[in-house]
């Protein structure tokens, strides 16, 4: 009866242990999700008297960024996969939502309404054009800058028949101010502004051209 007592006690605190361990294996952070857009952005018309209408979309994303977690650079070839900081929803539609709004403030001077490619169909206007963008280097270095690789083209559209205005590329790269993925995010925040400013600019600049007689 002793012996088992014996025996039975180191095996009572094995059990302990690893009912301790278990449980703090199964604990893990929360997750922290962030957005590329502002808080309120209407997808569809805005306001009516519009001269000219502008879709956004499609966003052409690299195979890399197209999950829910946000991909950083540790090097100049390797790529680190978050595993608690992911986008609140899918990186293309929060893309879309942040140039939406970008744009149409840019173009609101020329009565340009501006909508996401996908939303609610646009007004019939007389001046109707699409703005289509490829990405191909999105991320950045925690602590350091973000870079922003994409070319932009404008079409249009009249009825079945569409028309390259204009191709552009771009490279914008952002400081991020601090150590953590929230000052990252905020760092392509600015860049898809930067982004989409110019995008306004060589889209007026090219619906101009397409208008003069």
């Amino acid at each position: 009866m002793t012996r088992r007592g014996r025996v039975g006690g180191p095996r009572l605190l094995a059990c302990a242990a690893l009912l301790t361990l278990a449980g703090c294996v199964g604990t893990s952070r929360p997750s922290r999700f962030y957005t590329l857009a502002p808080l309120e952005v209407p997808d569809g018309p805005g306001f009516t008297g519009a001269d000219a209408t502008l879709a956004v979309g499609p966003i052409e994303l690299p195979d890399y960024l197209d999950r829910q977690q946000i991909v950083t650079r540790a090097g100049t070839n390797e790529l680190v996969v978050a595993n608690f900081d992911r986008w609140g929803g899918s990186l293309e539609r929060e893309i879309t939502r942040s140039l939406v709004a970008t744009l149409a403030d840019r173009l609101a001077a020329r009565k340009v309404l501006v909508s996401a490619w996908r939303s609610a169909t646009l007004p019939a206007v007389a001046s109707s054009y699409r703005a289509a963008v490829s990405i191909s280097r999105f991320d950045g270095v925690l602590g350091r800058a973000v870079v922003l690789h994409a070319r932009w083209e404008l079409v249009a559209e009249r009825g079945e028949e569409a028309k390259s205005l204009a191709v552009r590329d771009a490279t914008v790269t952002e400081k991020v101010d601090g150590a953590d993925y929230g000052a990252l995010v905020a760092a392509m925040q600015r860049a898809l502004v930067r982004f989409g400013q110019e995008m306004a600019e060589g889209i007026a600049a090219a619906t101009r051209i397409e208008s003069a007689p």
